[in-house]
């Protein structure tokens, strides 16, 4: 009897493994099957026009214990094609640096793209084509808790900037984020 039963437990042992490995596999399948390069089949995406001004920086904190780093999202440079948000973010120290980046989030497939960085008020090329992932949230992910928490309705973009913004004022469910 003791021996039918540690067969009968190595068995189901052994069809948990094998069922684990194939989640993994099937979740290795998607992870690969990501099309990084989907924007350059599309039309060229313009950057924004000028640098963003102060007044229409909307500050967010993509995590409650940043002290060193703030950052905001240009109310005026938030568009829309299909499933991606295009948006510009500025990120500044409490030592006076900052960054412009003008970057691309596709809601579908949660990835991120950076087109533009700022510098001497004239938008530059990033030369970097690849779409990667979001990644999940952690400290300082700025992508990840503007696509969760505003810019994305699900898996398609949210098209209505001032949903957005109220979305991103509501401190109410911060910690999920």
């Amino acid at each position: 009897m003791l021996k039918k039963c540690k067969f009968i437990l190595l068995f189901i042992g052994a069809f948990l493994c094998l069922a684990q490995c194939n989640a993994q596999l099937r979740t290795l399948e998607d992870i690969l099957g990501i099309d990084k390069n989907q924007e350059s089949r599309a039309e060229k995406v313009a950057f924004p026009k000028s640098p963003p001004q102060e007044k229409d920086l909307f500050q967010f904190s993509p995590s409650g214990n940043t002290k060193t780093l703030e950052f905001f999202i240009d109310e005026k440079n938030i568009s829309f094609t299909q499933d991606i948000v295009h948006y510009v973010v500025v990120i500044k120290s409490n030592e006076g640096a900052q960054q412009t980046l003008f970057v691309g989030l596709d809601c579908r497939q949660f990835l991120k793209h950076t087109y533009a960085r700022l510098e001497n008020n004239v938008w530059q090329d990033v030369n970097d084509p690849e779409w990667k992932p979001v990644g999940n949230l952690g400290y300082n992910n700025y992508p990840a808790y503007l696509g969760r928490k505003g810019l994305c309705a699900g898996d398609s973009a949210n098209s209505n900037v001032k949903d957005i913004l109220l979305r991103l004022q509501d401190k109410r469910n911060d910690y999920a984020y």
